[in-house]
């Protein structure tokens, strides 16, 4: 499976059209056509994450919340976004972000939460 194989699944779920205006949901690194060796899931990208993944032989991480909010001017590891993100390219490493479209995607977080809670 390709890396925009596993894109579209997501986007399936919770479109890009579902996210917010200031969000930035989607790819954000890596190729679409790379092989995805492994998917490692969390809530955000971390050092310990991209370790872990890279350690394991993972090809992705899908986090909830994105690395990068606002454009990148640099990557000269000066910030905890730059830094990471230049960490995620060095590994090869392709990283989606799934934040407000997930959260308004019908079977997404805000839609379970209202369905345990008994809302409609």
């Amino acid at each position: 499976m390709k890396v925009k194989d596993v894109v579209s699944l997501i986007e399936q779920l919770a479109p890009l059209h579902y996210q917010e205006s200031y969000d930035n949901s989607g790819l954000t690194a890596g190729n679409p056509n790379n092989e995805v060796t492994g998917i490692m899931l969390c809530l955000d990208v971390t050092d310990a994450v991209l370790e872990q993944a890279h350690s394991e032989g993972l090809s992705m991480v899908i986090s909830h919340h994105p690395l990068v909010f606002k454009p990148l001017k640099r990557l000269t590891d000066a910030t905890r976004p730059e830094r990471l993100m230049a960490k995620a390219i060095r590994y090869g490493m392709a990283l989606y972000a799934c934040h407000t479209s997930l959260d308004s995607a019908r079977d997404g977080v805000s839609w379970r939460m209202a369905q345990i809670l008994g809302l409609h």
